[in-house]
């Protein structure tokens, strides 16, 4: 077996079995989950819901001892995605200066 194919098979499996929307309970088919990133045995997976058009972005690991996924609804579109994995993160120092902003345009509400 290639290696593409065995690290492509595993992938696919786990796929198979994120195969119901969270929100509508609609079945996915492999085709509509896409690969936004993958590094080593994790994958970024991005899937869009053909019924209710929601969206899951799910982390899946495959190891020696198995495979396992983490995921989250959201509103992101792959394209959305992909960007917002560009920018740089957001420091401390960043959210505190939005914080006093706020608190100093009384938009802050206690």
């Amino acid at each position: 077996m290639a290696k593409n194919e065995s690290q492509f098979n595993p992938i696919q499996e786990q796929i198979r079995l994120l195969q119901q929307c969270p929100v509508c309970k609609g079945q996915y088919t492999p085709k509509e989950a896409k690969i936004v990133e993958q590094r080593q045995d994790a994958h970024l997976v991005h899937i869009t819901c053909p019924h209710c058009h929601n969206a899951i972005l799910a982390v899946v690991v495959i190891s020696d001892i198995g495979m396992s996924s983490v995921g989250m609804v959201t509103d992101l579109s792959m394209e959305d995605v992909r960007r917002l994995r560009a920018k740089d993160v957001i420091s401390e120092n960043d959210l505190l200066g939005f914080h006093q902003l706020l608190k100093e345009n009384k938009i802050l509400i206690n």
